[in-house]
């Protein structure tokens, strides 16, 4: 049980601090800065969303007519 929770733990512990290759490094930093781009978007969508419905709501409250579009 204790050996092989030590060869476990170098395990992950080398897999999470060398690389194979450059490619591999590449890749993975890469990846990273996909995942932060991918991830920095969404608050910022969500705010753009929730402005659209606040300004389509005023919009709606203080325009004239019945709202719908002539057409």
């Amino acid at each position: 049980m204790t050996a092989t929770l030590l060869i476990r733990l170098r395990d992950w512990l080398l897999d999470t601090f060398t690389y194979d290759s450059e490619s591999e490094a590449a890749n993975a930093m890469a990846n990273a800065m996909a995942d932060a781009t991918r991830w920095g978007w969404l608050p910022a969508l969500s705010g753009v969303s929730a402005g659209a419905d606040l300004a389509r709501s005023e919009h709606a409250g203080t325009a004239p007519g019945t709202g719908v579009l002539s057409g």
